[in-house]
């Protein structure tokens, strides 16, 4: 299969890395830094599965339009990434979005109907520019968006776990992002204001009845919005931390490296959503306003280790 992955961090590296050494035409289109180092010297996967894969790379999309658009920018990027695309989004081509947070595949259904809703639970963490750590197997979810079926949904999910990416179809994809996003609500949120690896959110007791409370918050807003889960978000939650025990989320990751956070996108929507609904979700404008505040901090700190 034809395939661009838009967004060549993390997710987009080990996902395209794995469909590549699957003997899929796949094209990377990123950063500069990652696209020099991919085309020099190839892709490396490090972690739960090591090897080396010859990659192309670029920092455009060519006109050719791909059969599948693998959508993994972060979620403040996902609009203008998608108009940068927009010239190799043909009337075959299909958007999968497998982005944290709410919002972008509607983002995606304004250019084209042929719009795919994921999740994926695989912990990956950029090491260096052409090196991506696999730092736990997950799960990975994919539906014609909002709900539905399609043929074309179904041979991608063929051709993702014949590389190597356990995958699954659903007709209610809707569902999945809102849980993906709940899960987000409370690794992310905890993770980063704690500082700690997603594991050890499953391994303090104090931290069990907050992580709860955060997740039925989400919950009551997708509910009152009409959204139905396939899988309850605890379970997907409890699921999601014991398979990525070693992985720091990516909004501690970001805040590490003085970048900007997806939190308005989690967190954000979550309590934008309830406040539509005449509701509130205060945890998680709690939590958002915490990570808001560390972005700020970090990335000033970090402008100002650069003037120095």
């Amino acid at each position: 299969m034809k395939i661009y992955v838009l967004g060549a961090g993390s997710i987009g590296s080990l996902l395209g890395a794995l469909l590549a050494r699957a003997g899929n035409d796949v094209l990377l289109i990123g950063r500069e830094e990652q696209v020099k180092a991919v085309n020099e010297n190839g892709l490396k996967v490090i972690g739960v599965e090591e090897f080396e894969i010859k990659v192309k790379a670029s920092l455009y999309s060519p006109e050719e339009p791909p059969e599948l658009l693998l959508l993994t920018t972060k979620s403040y990027s996902t609009k203008k990434a998608l108009e940068c695309a927009r010239n190799c989004i043909g009337d075959k081509t299909w958007v999968l979005s497998v982005q944290n947070g709410l919002g972008n595949e509607e983002l995606a259904l304004k250019i084209t109907p042929n719009v795919i809703g994921g999740i994926t639970t695989n912990g990956a963490m950029l090491v260096d520019w052409g090196v991506v750590r696999w730092t736990g197997k997950g799960i990975t979810v994919i539906g014609k968006y909002p709900t539905g079926k399609s043929e074309f949904v179904e041979e991608v999910a063929k051709v993702f776990n014949g590389a190597g990416i356990e995958t699954s179809v659903t007709e209610n994809a809707i569902g999945w992002k809102w849980a993906k996003a709940i899960v987000n609500s409370v690794i992310n949120g905890l993770g980063t204001v704690l500082e700690v690896k997603n594991g050890v959110l499953r391994d303090v007791p104090e931290l069990e009845g907050i992580s709860i409370e955060i997740a039925r918050e989400g919950c009551m807003v997708a509910q009152q919005l009409g959204v139905e889960f396939e899988v309850h978000p605890l379970e997907l939650l409890w699921d999601t931390i014991e398979r990525t025990r070693e992985n720091y989320n990516s909004t501690l990751q970001d805040i590490m490296r003085g970048r900007k956070t997806e939190v308005d996108y989690i967190h954000g929507k979550i309590v934008e959503y309830a406040h539509s609904l005449g509701l509130e979700a205060p945890r998680n404008e709690l939590l958002w306003a915490i990570i808001k505040a560390k972005e700020n901090l970090n990335r000033g700190r970090a402008k100002f280790e650069t003037e120095v």
